[in-house]
């Protein structure tokens, strides 16, 4: 995956000193995003397109940055699809790794959402493999209250070198979390706090058990 452009907060956002991230993937399989529109939740408008000219290309990423604050986030298709996530709450950094599953619209300050088949958290979960050479094969992440690991979050997903996964949690608790490689090395950490803005945690081999 490869990072196409950085953009400031623009278009009647202004970023201050308590500024957030918006990182969008496009891991659509297939389809490019021309649109992207970031709108505080208390605006009547969707705004202009934060894209310009550029176009997200699938497998691609964006970030931008914003105020603090809570945000509706539309995202437009080549096919004008839409994918719309309302209420997010940007406090840190917030990253939605968008697919086919998103297509269509869902309410984030409801705490949960449902694609149809599995119930995800309010928070989103960024694990980046920045170990120089080890594909990451399992992640588990529980409640720090929680005596076992519980299912694989990557499921028969592996995290290469270099790569992001995101996955859903729900925000306001701490966890524990474990990364597995493709040597059976460890990284695990313990008591990490996961706000209702989610978590961006890479993972190097200074991280190894």
């Amino acid at each position: 995956m490869k990072k196409v452009l950085f953009l400031l907060a623009a278009f009647g956002l202004v970023a201050t000193a308590s500024a957030g991230n918006i990182e969008i993937i496009n891991d659509t399989g297939g389809w490019d995003i021309w649109y992207v529109y970031i709108s505080p939740v208390n605006s009547d408008s969707w705004g202009d397109d934060w894209l310009g000219s550029e176009i997200l290309y699938d497998g691609e990423y964006i970030v931008f940055d914003v105020p603090d604050g809570d945000y509706d986030i539309m995202l437009v298709d080549e096919d004008d699809d839409e994918y719309i996530q309302y209420n997010v709450g940007v406090y840190d950094y917030y990253v939605w790794g968008v697919t086919l599953d998103d297509l269509g619209s869902v309410d984030m300050g409801s705490g949960y959402y449902d694609d149809g088949d599995t119930v995800y958290g309010s928070a989103a979960v960024t694990i980046y493999n920045d170990t120089g050479g080890y594909d990451i094969w399992y992640i588990y992440c529980n409640p720090s209250a929680y005596s076992e690991w519980g299912e694989d979050r990557l499921g028969s997903e592996i995290l290469w070198d270099g790569d992001e996964y995101t996955f859903w949690v729900d925000g306001g608790d701490y966890y524990d979390i474990q990364c597995v490689d493709e040597d059976d090395d460890t990284y695990t950490f313990w008591e990490v706090w996961i706000g209702n803005d989610g978590l961006y945690l890479p993972v190097d081999l200074g991280d190894l058990d």
